[in-house]
């Protein structure tokens, strides 16, 4: 690479198709460095960061930050940043995620397109390929799961794929981060060199004079000249020449249908480029596989009850003897040991009775009822990260097609859905990808209804205290209460509120494949990671602030009753609504309200009102508070009512209207006081 570049920073764009790996190369080429927000003007997520490998002028090979301190006196390298795209299958412009990858490559005009392409499914994922080849900016191909190939049978000629589609491509396999440091390598100096991709890939006379017409005329890419051709409404409106007109009108004048006619060029070219640099080998092993498991996980008749098997062994372990054993030493590192420790730190160094009970009583008892609970959490969003790896997922939304289509819903409505067993915020974002806008808010009216990982540490303490020899059975029928209602709540909204057709479902079955333990461990930390920083933001400044409504009355001044307390009278007006639902208790009543701003504040706030000091005090102290019959109805408000203010702020911001905010909120606390009051009251019947 020519010295003159060192120095200098790039920009690379990452662009795919869905379950290419992209997100998996993404992440092994920043590491943990790298920024999560959404692209100006809407709520798909952006990703951005720096790539961990740095070329160094006096060295010739990549090397990581870890290892950037042993090389300070090489100055002058290359900063990498790698935007990450949404995962697309066109350019197109039918989607958001499809006008964002081309406006960001027109506009920002990043130094290099680094397109990730499935090996194992070629043919598909060039029709983006051949699109970003026309954009005119340099590419590189990273020709992705290559082990995978081989294993299923299946050899392509990497230097003839190279040499028909006139762009470089690199090998790789992103699990294993096999041949990424040679990637980047190639990236860098294709960037450099500034050469824009010469794609062999012809339209017929009249298409490609009128194409050259336009991008002279207009100063515009190939690929949106042929856009313009194809009638794109988008970048028809910014026609400044005449000239163009006239070319349009050529282009199509001999064929009828010129979209249709410019996709059946590209897939003709497409299939005769992977006709010769694709041969088999052996026998498709990992065809045979998924086909096997799908006769059964996507069974007519057995589907839905292996799914529901499934997820009751999810929760079982999580809940069950393991996650109980693992929380249970968490709760004696943090709740007595760390306690214990904080507290004679303060004696020592002098602290008052005002002190120690704010940090003790407080903080530490607030944040230590939430964390004790930490280990179940990761275990549960561990399955739920290993499944959604494996390709399991993906199935559940067409496990359900059929059962959604008859309550006026759509199967891909389901993904989002079961996005929220990790957390509501993203779970309401990802309804942007449903096409069809009756879809996306009768989906967003629903996902409040799956339980979210923040009300698992409620459903532990609850279960542990309660029900300890049925936990897992408990927690599972809780989420399965959540689908069910959502489904009935999803017939009525259809019929009413929102009316329609329920558009036709397509959804793309990935194969099966073992998930590498970093990738699992990395989305599952992903996952759980909102849940370590609220422990540490939000419930710990939760946890003293009730502290401190707790000890102090209307005059200020401290109390040592607790019920003659800020809170304690706040909670004595609001109890007696809960007492047909078996729970009048102020500390009850108090907790719920708490839980508006997170729902692991529940346990942090009944933490330090029963004043347990620890998660063994509270089980105890609930354990003489409720019954089983009050605490299954309390965890079915908690289920049901209004998500935590970080919802309802995504929620409001999907659905832009006032109207169908406020209705979803009152909703939910409707149907959780409805729902919680009959369970105790039918189950008084017979208990």
């Amino acid at each position: 690479m020519p010295a003159t570049n060192l120095g200098k920073e790039f920009t690379f764009a990452l662009a795919g198709n869905p379950n290419s790996g992209k997100t998996t190369l993404f992440n092994e080429l920043t590491g943990s460095h790298y920024e999560v927000g959404n692209w100006a003007g809407v709520t798909v997520e952006r990703k951005e960061g720096i790539c961990k490998y740095v070329y160094h002028d006096h060295i010739t090979h990549f090397d990581t930050h870890e290892h950037e301190s042993e090389h300070k006196h090489d100055e002058a390298h290359n900063h990498i940043r790698i935007v990450d795209l949404p995962g697309i299958y066109s350019l197109s412009p039918n989607s958001a995620e499809e006008v964002i990858t081309r406006d960001y490559i027109l506009r920002e005009k990043p130094d290099l397109i680094l397109n990730i392409v499935d090996a194992t499914n070629l043919e598909r994922n060039l029709y983006l390929t051949t699109q970003l080849a026309e954009m005119g900016t340099p590419m590189v191909i990273a020709l992705n799961m290559m082990d995978a190939l081989e294993g299923n049978g299946v050899s392509v000629d990497v230097p003839a794929l190279q040499q028909e589609l006139g762009i470089r491509i690199m090998p790789i396999s992103a699990s294993k981060g096999r041949g990424v440091q040679d990637l980047v390598t190639e990236c860098l100096k294709t960037a450099s060199e500034n050469k824009p991709p010469e794609c062999p890939l012809k339209y017929g006379t009249d298409i490609e004079n009128a194409a050259a017409d336009i991008q002279t005329c207009e100063c515009l890419n190939r690929l949106c000249s042929l856009k313009l051709i194809e009638h794109d409404a988008r970048l028809k409106s910014d026609i400044k020449c005449e000239k163009t007109h006239a070319a349009l009108k050529q282009a199509s004048k001999n064929i009828a249908d010129i979209e249709t006619y410019i996709a059946e060029k590209r897939y003709s070219f497409i299939k005769s480029v992977t006709k010769k640099c694709l041969s088999i080998t052996g026998e498709n092993k990992q065809a045979l596989r998924t086909s096997k498991i799908d006769s059964i996980v996507t069974h007519p008749v057995f589907a839905i009850p292996v799914f529901i098997l499934i997820m009751f062994l999810v929760f079982e372990i999580t809940f069950g003897a393991f996650g109980s054993f693992l929380s249970d030493l968490v709760d004696n590192l943090f709740n007595v040991r760390f306690a214990g420790f904080a507290e004679k730190c303060l004696e020592a160094v002098g602290a008052g009775a005002f002190a120690k009970g704010i940090v003790v009583d407080g903080a530490i008892a607030g944040v230590g009822g939430v964390v004790t609970f930490f280990p179940q959490i990761m275990l549960l969003f561990l399955f739920l990260s290993f499944l959604e790896d494996s390709g399991y997922m993906a199935r559940t939304a067409f496990i359900m097609d059929k059962l959604f289509m008859k309550l006026g819903l759509s199967g891909k409505s389901f993904v989002p859905m079961i996005m929220g067993f990790g957390c509501s915020v993203p779970a309401i974002m990802s309804v942007r990808t449903l096409e069809n806008e009756r879809d996306r808010k009768l989906t967003l009216l629903l996902i409040p209804f799956m339980s979210c990982g923040a009300k698992m540490p409620v459903y532990a303490t609850f279960t542990a205290a309660l029900f300890p020899d049925n936990a897992g059975i408990v927690t599972f029928s809780l989420y399965l209460a959540g689908i069910f209602l959502a489904i009935v709540s999803g017939l009525i909204f259809s019929r009413t509120v929102l009316k329609g057709e329920t558009p036709p479902f397509v959804l793309e079955l990935p194969p099966y494949r073992m998930p590498t333990l970093k990738s699992t461990f990395h989305h599952m930390w992903e996952k759980a990671k909102d849940f370590a920083i609220r422990a540490g933001t939000v419930l710990f400044a939760a946890s003293v602030i009730i502290w401190l409504l707790q000890n102090l009355d209307f005059t200020l001044h401290m109390t040592v009753d607790s019920s003659q307390s800020i809170i304690g009278k706040i909670g004595q007006l609001i109890a007696p609504v809960f007492i047909p639902c078996g729970f009048g208790d102020w500390r009850a009543a108090v907790s719920l309200m708490s839980g508006f701003a997170a729902k692991e504040a529940v346990v942090s706030s009944m933490s330090i009102l029963y004043s347990t000091g620890g998660a063994s005090g509270l089980i105890s102290a609930l354990q003489s508070s409720f019954t089983p019959l009050s605490a299954y109805a309390f965890l079915i408000f908690v289920l049901l009512y209004v998500p935590c203010i970080a919802a309802v702020s995504a929620l409001s911001a999907e659905l832009n209207s006032r109207k169908l905010t406020v209705f979803s909120v009152l909703y939910q606390i409707g149907i959780a006081y409805i729902m919680s009051m009959l369970v105790f009251q039918i189950g008084s019947l017979f208990v």
